[in-house]
């Protein structure tokens, strides 16, 4: 059995791979190398850099809990 974050890890690559299956495909108009561009993508920031995940997973969460103070800071 795995520890927590390595489970988090990869609970988020596969949230972050079919998104960016999804962006790549429409950006390039092909199926294929938009695998393959997700596939490096997805890599790079969930192994290379987690930094990146944390730094996503707090912008994307943290602007819906923290909605009202966001648009404070932004008015």
């Amino acid at each position: 059995m795995g520890d927590v974050w390595s489970d988090l890890k990869l609970a988020f690559l596969i949230i972050i791979f079919i998104y960016l299956v999804s962006w790549a495909s429409d950006l390039t108009k092909s199926k294929k190398i938009g695998v393959i561009l997700a596939i490096i993508i997805a890599y790079l920031t969930v192994f290379q850099h987690p930094w990146l995940l944390f730094m996503t997973v707090l912008l994307f969460f943290g602007y819906a809990f923290l909605e009202k103070f966001a648009a404070e800071v932004t008015d």
